[in-house]
Formats: C-alpha cells, structure tokens, sequence
C-alpha cells in the first residue's frame, strides 16, 4: 500500500435512493483519493501542468461486496498492483474497508502516462513520474522489512 488509509467523508449527494453509497460515488472517491496521495508524493497538478503530461485512465472497473451506508466508517487503501517496464501504464487498485477491515469495494484502474502536447502516451516516461514511483516503491519496500 502506497497511502495511509484515507477516511470517507460521504455526503448526502453520494447516496442512492435505498441511502447506500451509489456507484458512480465509488469512483469519483477513488479518483479524488488517487490525486491526493500522487500529490502526496510530489506528483501534484501544477507539475504535471508544467510538464505537459497527465494520468489518463485506459480502464477502471468495480467489484462491490457490501453496500456502504451513510453512517458506515470507511477508509480506502491505495496500492500499485502493477507498472509496465517503462513505466508509462500503471495498475492502482483502490480498497473500500470499514472500521472491521471488511472489503466493501475494490475499485482498479489502469492508467496511463499522456502527453498533452503529441496528444499520446508519454514516452519516455516524465522524470516526475518516474521520481514518483521510485519514491512508492522505496516506501513500500521499507515498510514490508
């Protein structure tokens, strides 16, 4: 795992109509949670910006366990699943867990590294990139001793 768990703050706007997380909610929870800790690790917006490139979803898919309710505690974990050897396609892989470490949701995607100017897949791969997932892995490597 590359984050902390990061604790849901669900709002009433990211229920259904049965007062369950809908599904669209998972996704967007993801995605907001995958910039913070890529931001975290110095991958912020403003650098990608600068530099011309960013991550560019190829495939994200959902697999629902247990409905969340609003008064349900739950913290999402983020770990990289699985990175290319040049590193310009990442698979990051979301978990929905509640305050019993029950899997609610697992939400994977794949993304991949675009350059905004050639309007295609970033190769080489952007040096703040690469720093990025150098840094995850060290970290991840530290912590598994």
């Amino acid at each position: 795992m590359f984050s902390t768990p990061h604790k849901v703050n669900l709002r009433w706007s990211d229920l259904d109509p049965n007062f369950h997380l809908r599904h669209s909610s998972y996704y967007d929870l993801a995605s907001q949670h995958r910039m913070e800790m890529l931001s975290r690790y110095g991958l912020t917006l403003k650098v990608m910006e600068e530099q011309h490139f960013a991550p560019i979803l190829m495939r994200e898919e959902c697999v629902f366990f247990r409905e969340i309710k609003y008064t349900d505690t739950v913290h999402i974990h983020l770990r990289i699943k699985e990175v290319n050897v040049d590193g310009s396609k990442w698979t990051l892989v979301h978990e929905f867990v509640d305050e019993h470490k029950k899997k609610k949701a697992q939400l994977t995607v794949d993304i991949v590294w675009f350059d905004i100017k050639s309007r295609k897949i970033a190769k080489p791969l952007p040096e703040a990139a690469a720093n990025t997932y150098r840094l995850i892995m060290l970290e991840q490597e530290e912590s598994t001793q």
